[in-house]
């Protein structure tokens, strides 16, 4: 231990230019327990700025005190320093009362700040000023402010359909032809790896309202994209949860029942719990032709960790009412979380599976839980697969964080196999059925017998006998059977190909063309 030189040069060159600039030095204290405590120092004057210098070792440390300061000081400007704050100034500024990060040297930055300077006009800072949340009426402004006329779409659409070429369905059409609208802020439910859900939150250092934009505003925009862009097939609302009011959704479906807007479609994202038979029936009337529902897990007990705020039996309720009124949802799973199970990946690929081979939904498989800053998991967890990444054309690399290992052996084995060969699997299974280009349903199918593989063999290594029981009829038992067996067979059979694979015979379609 030793005095602090840095602050302590900081704090001399300030009084030199007529600032009551006082150091502290909380090692003394810490040391010898003599002395003046921190809380002492702080309260012993009403400061106008408080700054750290921070470390790597201390950073914790100063985080707390900072949140000291601020309770004692509420009113002074808090500002951080230092080796740590300039390389870390993202995590000091989330989660530190701190508005200000000097870059580099002090000296200058913070005698600025002393003489009132205003901080954007100071060069060497990092500053933030925390977000105001939009208004209803700024909402609405900003959202009919999109110059939906001049958007290309049509640049995108005609991508597509010159890939697909002849063999274009009209499903496809439909499929390509789409135009993305979002009708709300945020979503309030707080998934564990969702960083939307806390962006303005986080953003604004306080509670941000759930706003949305409201009905005549949102059916006022599609009719501009409608005569703007006449091949528009689908309107695709990305709010991550499109169907939280429940009272919202049936006055816009009762709008757009009243304007006949013809064979336009429509898609969104609904949470199970949202989803009951009575709304579904009024969107279908409404020709939403799809429901992308964030299912995630079979497994209760990974939902619960997820904080998916839902059950499973209300999500088989929901697939099952969906597929009895005609919709066909898209469902999304995540296969392996930090606490999954064994028996928790079989429940979802067992599930998906009876879903995607009755021609219930339609689906994507997501491998892991990727750490995304802004996350519960990315705050929770440190265990990472990461990998790095240089930036063409400069000295720099980034770390970029892939997905979040599983705490329990086995399956982080199953998990390293699985993400190591799903990119091979997939480009060898998309050759052997001679794919255009492949969906996100046959994409899913792939991705799930191919975990299903896996499981087996990692179960037979292990001498693992157990498995979760499923209320499957014989009927449908066997044909998961032949269809995996289906899949070994034309897998193994292209793997011992040698030459174009298209010399190959195969004779089932994976659905595409």
């Amino acid at each position: 231990m030793s005095p602090p030189l840095g602050v302590i040069r900081l704090a001399g060159y300030l009084s030199k230019y007529g600032h009551n600039a006082e150091y502290f030095d909380p090692n003394v204290f810490i040391v010898t327990g003599t002395g003046v405590s921190i809380d002492q120092k702080l309260a012993a004057d009403d400061w106008d700025i408080i700054g750290f210098s921070s470390l790597d070792e201390t950073l914790i440390t100063d985080i707390q005190n900072m949140y000291k300061a601020r309770k004692i000081n509420p009113s002074a400007l808090i500002v951080a320093g230092g080796i740590e704050a300039q390389f870390n100034y993202q995590t000091i500024l989330d989660k530190a009362p701190c508005s200000i990060v000097i870059l580099g040297e002090g000296e200058l930055p913070m005698l600025k700040l002393a003489n009132g300077v205003p901080p954007h006009e100071i060069p060497g800072i990092v500053l933030k000023n925390a977000a105001a949340a939009l208004s209803q009426e700024v909402f609405n402004e900003a959202t009919m402010g999109i110059r939906w006329e001049d958007l290309p779409y049509e640049t995108y659409w005609d991508h597509y359909v010159e890939r697909y070429g002849d063999a274009i369905t009209e499903t496809n059409v439909q499929e390509i032809h789409t135009v993305r609208v979002f009708s709300r802020n945020r979503c309030p439910i707080g998934c564990k790896f969702c960083s939307s859900t806390n962006q303005l939150t986080w953003g604004s250092d306080g509670n941000v309202p759930v706003i949305s934009t409201t009905e005549e505003n949102l059916i006022e925009v599609i009719k501009r994209v409608v005569v703007s862009h006449p091949r528009v097939k689908t309107i695709y609302l990305t709010d991550d949860d499109f169907c939280i009011n429940k009272r919202s959704v049936e006055r816009f479906c009762d709008q757009v029942i009243a304007e006949d807007f013809g064979d336009l479609s429509f898609m969104c994202f609904g949470r199970a719990t949202d989803l009951h038979p009575s709304l579904l029936l009024k969107m279908k009337e409404a020709n939403f032709r799809r429901i992308i529902i964030g299912v995630e897990s079979f497994s209760q007990t990974v939902l619960d960790d997820m904080n998916k705020r839902c059950s499973v039996s209300e999500v088989h309720e929901v697939l099952d009412t969906c597929y009895e009124i005609g919709l066909k949802p898209h469902i999304n799973i995540i296969l392996i979380t930090p606490r999954t199970e064994l028996h928790d990946i079989e429940l979802s690929v067992e599930w998906a599976l009876y879903y995607l081979l009755h021609e219930r939904v339609h689906a994507a498989v997501i491998p892991a839980i990727r750490p995304l800053k802004g996350t519960d998991y990315f705050e929770e967890y440190h265990d990472f697969k990461t990998e790095m990444c240089t930036i063409p054309g400069t000295k720099y690399s980034l770390k970029v964080d892939e997905m979040i290992w599983a705490d329990d052996p086995i399956v982080r084995e199953l998990q390293a196999r699985y993400c190591d060969g799903l990119r091979d699997e997939i480009q060898l299974q998309v050759k052997a059925h001679r794919i255009a280009h492949p969906t996100g349903n046959t994409i899913a199918m792939f991705s799930l017998m191919y975990m299903k593989m896996l499981i087996n063999d990692v179960k037979q290594e292990y001498g693992i006998t157990s498995a979760p029981e499923f209320p499957f009829d014989a009927d449908y038992q066997s044909r998961v059977e032949n269809e995996f067996a289906d899949y070994i067979r034309k897998r193994n059979g292209l793997l011992n190909v040698k030459g174009n694979v298209a010399e190959v015979d195969f004779s089932r379609n994976a659905g595409n063309v």
